[in-house]
């Protein structure tokens, strides 16, 4: 049985990996292993550095290949021991019929069953087609044979694959090393761009340093000088006052008096920096260049809209109104809140659009997924998880995402500034008033994302900005 077992296992030692028939000119490569030459010349036709083994994907330097006569002499001694044994077991299968103890001469193509002459007779194999078994097995043998070209086919396609698989870790490498640059190569003109604005911020405090010194300075010399006047007009009036004869003394007092009377000190001055010197905001400067950059023409969506909102024909302004508008009803329309979607669905990249809300009382923008028009019969307190807003409601500002985030703003805002990175899954917040920076939300987007805006009740409009304001 041991015997057999080694001689059953035989052909998987002295087969190709390639071809999977018995090797033909054996060749041996680099990390060991045994190809046929033919076989292992095609595989690396098209390649022209590395090698890879195609078993254990080991990077052969060279072309080597070592002929192996020992092992060709083995694989015919091999061939030569299958034949005997197969015709061994040729001899052994000629088995008897268990039910009949008849010699199974005969195939029965429909139960794919070996049968003696006796098994043929009704009724168990009545009607159906049976053949000589010599005459079966050939069919058999000549049907594999038709699944050999195919498996082939399937090995050469998927070791192809293979090789284009492990091209992929250099690509994404090389991939990976450009965009490094690109980034760094962004970030180094923007700190550029920042020293140079920060030059030009300080030279210009300076100037106005220099220039506001100079007027303290003269206003200094002015009350040194009013000063002077002052203690000499005091002394004269002393001396008036207790010297001067009386006729001289009321000659001279209408002069005395109307010095007393219109001598006036020079003005304080006053000085204060420009407030654009003394509190530009720190991020302003690169936050323009991103503005110019990904900056959107976002447009409403008259076919989201509430039946009590109405859009303006440019379709960047939205009003709340009292009567229902006279429109044909959308399934993707808000029917619960007063709520409107942008035309725009972005599915990845960096966008940035603004909004102008002035004195509302009310409002929300942002942005949700686009399957919230699905759900548009849904209250706003259920739109959770699918909404990265910021909201005034009841004179609180809160940032509506998985968990809302009561915000304290400083000034109430007269616009809003969005600034969507897909990829990076970051929505930020601005304040128009002077770009400071409100808040962000960090998540993971999988969908198309929509501008939102959500107007209230109340009759001031809300107005999507235009690229050219």
């Amino acid at each position: 049985m041991a015997v057999d077992a080694a001689l059953a296992g035989l052909p998987a030692e002295i087969n190709c990996p390639i071809c999977l028939d018995g090797l033909r000119d054996a060749v041996t490569i680099e990390c060991g292993h045994n190809f046929c030459r033919s076989c292992i010349q095609q595989s690396w036709a098209d390649l022209q550095d590395r090698f890879p083994c195609p078993v254990c994907r080991h990077p052969c330097q060279e072309r080597c290949l070592r002929s192996n006569t020992q092992l060709g002499r083995m694989v015919d001694m091999a061939k030569l021991l299958q034949i005997t044994r197969d015709k061994k077991k040729q001899q052994e299968e000629r088995r008897l019929c268990e039910k009949h103890n008849q010699a199974l001469t005969l195939f029965c193509e429909e139960d794919l069953e070996l049968l003696c002459p006796l098994c043929t007779q009704p009724p168990d194999h009545q009607g159906h087609q049976v053949r000589p078994m010599g005459e079966a097995a050939s069919h058999h043998r000549q049907r594999l044979s038709n699944y050999i070209g195919p498996l082939k086919k399937q090995v050469a396609d998927l070791q192809k694959s293979i090789s284009i698989e492990s091209k992929k870790p250099l690509e994404l490498r090389e991939k990976v090393q450009k965009q490094k640059q690109k980034l760094a190569s962004e970030f180094e003109h923007l700190s550029q761009f920042m020293e140079r604005e920060q030059e030009e911020v300080l030279s210009r405090l300076a100037e106005e340093e220099k220039d506001i010194q100079q007027k303290l300075i003269a206003n200094t010399t002015a009350f040194s000088d009013h000063l002077s006047k002052l203690k000499g007009l005091e002394k004269e009036v002393a001396e008036k006052k207790h010297v001067t004869p009386d006729v001289k003394f009321l000659m001279d007092i209408k002069g005395v008096l109307h010095h007393c009377d219109h001598l006036k000190p020079p003005a304080v001055y006053w000085f204060q920096l420009r407030r654009e010197e003394c509190s530009l905001p720190p991020q302003c400067s690169a936050l323009q260049k991103i503005i110019q950059r990904f900056r959107e023409e976002v447009t409403l969506d008259p076919k989201t809209a509430h039946p009590n909102l109405l859009v303006s024909e440019d379709k960047k302004s939205v009003t709340f109104v009292r009567k229902k508008q006279r429109v044909r009803r959308n399934p993707k329309g808000f029917v619960v809140d007063p709520v409107v979607l942008g035309s725009e669905g972005f599915d990845c990249g960096r966008h940035y659009w603004e909004v102008q809300v002035d004195d509302k009382p009310e409002w929300a923008v942002g942005v949700c997924k686009d399957s919230l028009s699905k759900e548009r019969k849904q209250p706003l307190l259920r739109q959770e998880n699918r909404c990265w807003t910021i909201q005034l409601q009841d004179g609180d500002y809160v940032a509506r995402g998985s968990v809302p985030v009561t915000l304290v703003l400083k000034e109430m805002p007269r616009g809003i500034g969005i600034y969507l990175d897909y990829e990076l899954g970051q929505v930020s917040f601005y304040s128009l008033n002077d770009m400071s920076h409100i808040h962000s939300f960090w998540d993971t987007f999988s969908e198309v994302l929509k501008p939102y805006f959500y107007i209230g009740c109340d009759p001031k409009p809300l107005t999507v900005c235009a690229l050219r304001d």
